[in-house]
């Protein structure tokens, strides 16, 4: 097995914090599954995007998938223009290259 260059939490920690200094358009942009499929190589969108009145057991059904898995965690949740962006937590060793030139280019 190779060594991960990041651990999951971290790439979450890592990202959502670079994602907080992008504008709201190319947050969004992560929304959609292709545009984070190409910058991560990841098959759900890295964020998803809820309304901040939801309330606490709509924002525990919203991480989940249509089998019922939670694909994303509010761990690192962002906060913005009356929504709230959770991230995603399916992170491979395969993804971590990508992750490390994002960082590097948003940087």
């Amino acid at each position: 097995m190779s060594q991960r260059i990041y651990s999951n939490t971290e790439i979450q920690e890592k990202i959502s914090s670079a994602l907080k200094k992008l504008s709201d358009a190319d947050l969004d942009k992560f929304c959609r599954k292709s545009h984070s499929k190409v910058v991560f190589d990841i098959k759900n969108p890295l964020l998803l995007k809820v309304p901040t009145h939801f309330t606490e057991a709509e924002k525990v059904d919203a991480v989940k998938d249509e089998k019922g898995v939670e694909r994303w965690t509010w761990d690192h949740e962002i906060e913005r223009n009356g929504f709230l962006y959770a991230i995603n937590t399916q992170w491979y060793a395969r993804n971590d290259e990508y992750v490390q030139r994002w960082l590097n280019d948003v940087a």
